[in-house]
């Protein structure tokens, strides 16, 4: 059986899957790490390299530390399908709040820490801020909406990609980029420190993004785990039976723990004080994830030392002053999204494809004549809508339909 678990768990590093059936969460990142690897074979020896230095630079950084406290640009973009994917500006600032409030340990549930690992929790003294300043030097509010037509996203990171319908992100070295959309059975992932620029940054599924105040998931610490990920922390078992998390302070423990525990729970010979499952790197629901440690805080660190992966995030311009004037911001449905009418010219039948965008489901057309008479309406039914046209006489006809924020207007021949 431990056999069994240390293959399932090999080499997770930031994926959490979502069971809305039984509300736990389990790991699934193995399948992302292999695609890291493969894409970039080089990857491997990178990251291996990673660690040399950061062993080295985590004395510095205890020396150091300076400044006192570091701060991240934050720029998130939101991926919707449907309006209510459209996360609001509360919610996300929200999510902000949170995770300030526990990488600077002002959660109030520090006291359900236990009394031997209180000594370990750590103030990371790490503040995130949603950037003022876009890479062109113009204001920003630090969020960017946009319409896709994908209704799901998966671990592939196409959801990085506007050339996949996602959204390009910002220069990694100045921001920390979190993607928030609509997530096939996932919570999230994220990059780790050394991923190339295109895969860096977080991505979150908009069900348990920010403080939502209901479900296991909903103080927003989904985004504290993964943005732990991206400032340099595994998982507590070090995604191993009784593994190594590259952390002193932390317990080994054998594999992660889902709900919400209490009491010593022991493994990997860890007694007397057991498993720290309220480790903010564990998979316990939020309720009961409620600190980082001092190891941890010194890891994290240490990448922004001189020549680490995250150190030019220090001299990030995205929360300065803008040289230009913010950029308008549009919405709408891109071109890809235009209403496609086929054949036409008809003589029986005319297809109606609107599968790009499932909001028209549900909405009435109507088809008038070339003098703006009403001929017929229709529901539509389907994302492949036929419309039977073999009784109208021979001439021009149009196709008008609404919905929120769009309209309809297609001209077709009937011969």
């Amino acid at each position: 059986m431990k056999g069994n678990i240390k293959n399932l768990l090999l080499g997770c590093v930031g994926l959490l899957a979502i069971n809305f059936l039984f509300a736990q969460r389990t790991c699934r990142s193995l399948e992302y790490q292999n695609q890291m690897l493969e894409q970039y074979p080089s990857l491997r020896d990178s990251l291996k390299l990673l660690e040399s230095f950061l062993s080295n630079r985590i004395a510095l950084a205890q020396r150091t530390q300076s400044p006192k406290i570091i701060r991240i640009p934050v720029i998130v973009h939101i991926l919707y399908h449907l309006p209510g994917e459209n996360i609001s500006d509360d919610l996300v600032k929200s999510q902000i709040t949170a995770l300030n409030r526990d990488y600077r340990k002002q959660n109030p549930d520090t006291t359900k820490i236990p009394l031997a690992f209180k000594p370990l929790a750590a103030d990371c003294a790490i503040e995130f801020q949603l950037a003022t300043v876009d890479p062109g030097g113009a204001g920003t509010t630090g969020i960017v909406r946009k319409y896709t037509p994908i209704t799901k996203w998966t671990a592939d990171d196409k959801i990085k990609s506007s050339a996949q319908m996602g959204d390009d992100g910002w220069d990694p070295k100045s921001y920390l980029n979190i993607w928030v959309g609509t997530l096939e059975s996932l919570l999230g992932y994220s990059s780790m420190p050394g991923y190339p620029a295109g895969a860096d940054g977080v991505v979150i599924s908009n069900k348990v993004f920010g403080i939502t105040k209901s479900g296991p998931f909903h103080q927003g610490r989904t985004a504290v785990h993964e943005v732990g990920h991206w400032l340099g922390l595994h998982h507590l078992w070090g995604d191993a039976d009784c593994g190594d998390d590259g952390v002193a302070d932390t317990p080994k423990q054998q594999t992660f723990t889902n709900g919400c525990p209490s009491g010593i729970r022991t493994s990997c010979n860890n007694g007397p004080n057991g498993d720290m499952y309220m480790d903010y790197m564990d998979f316990t629901n939020d309720d009961c994830l409620v600190m980082f440690t001092e190891g941890q805080k010194e890891k994290m660190w240490g990448y922004f030392q001189p020549g680490g992966p995250r150190y030019s995030i220090l001299s990030s311009n995205g929360l300065g002053v803008p040289t230009k004037e913010e950029a308008p911001v549009t919405e709408g449905s891109p071109k890809w999204l235009h209403v496609k009418i086929y054949p036409n010219p008809a003589s029986s039948e005319l297809t109606l494809d609107v599968e790009f965008d499932a909001r028209w489901l549900g909405k009435e057309l109507t088809v008038l004549n070339a003098v703006g008479q009403l001929v017929f309406k229709k529901t539509i039914t389907s994302s492949i809508q036929t419309l039977n046209i073999r009784t109208l006489k021979p001439g021009i006809y149009f196709i008008c339909a609404e919905k929120e924020g769009d309209k309809i207007r297609e001209e077709f021949i009937k011969f």
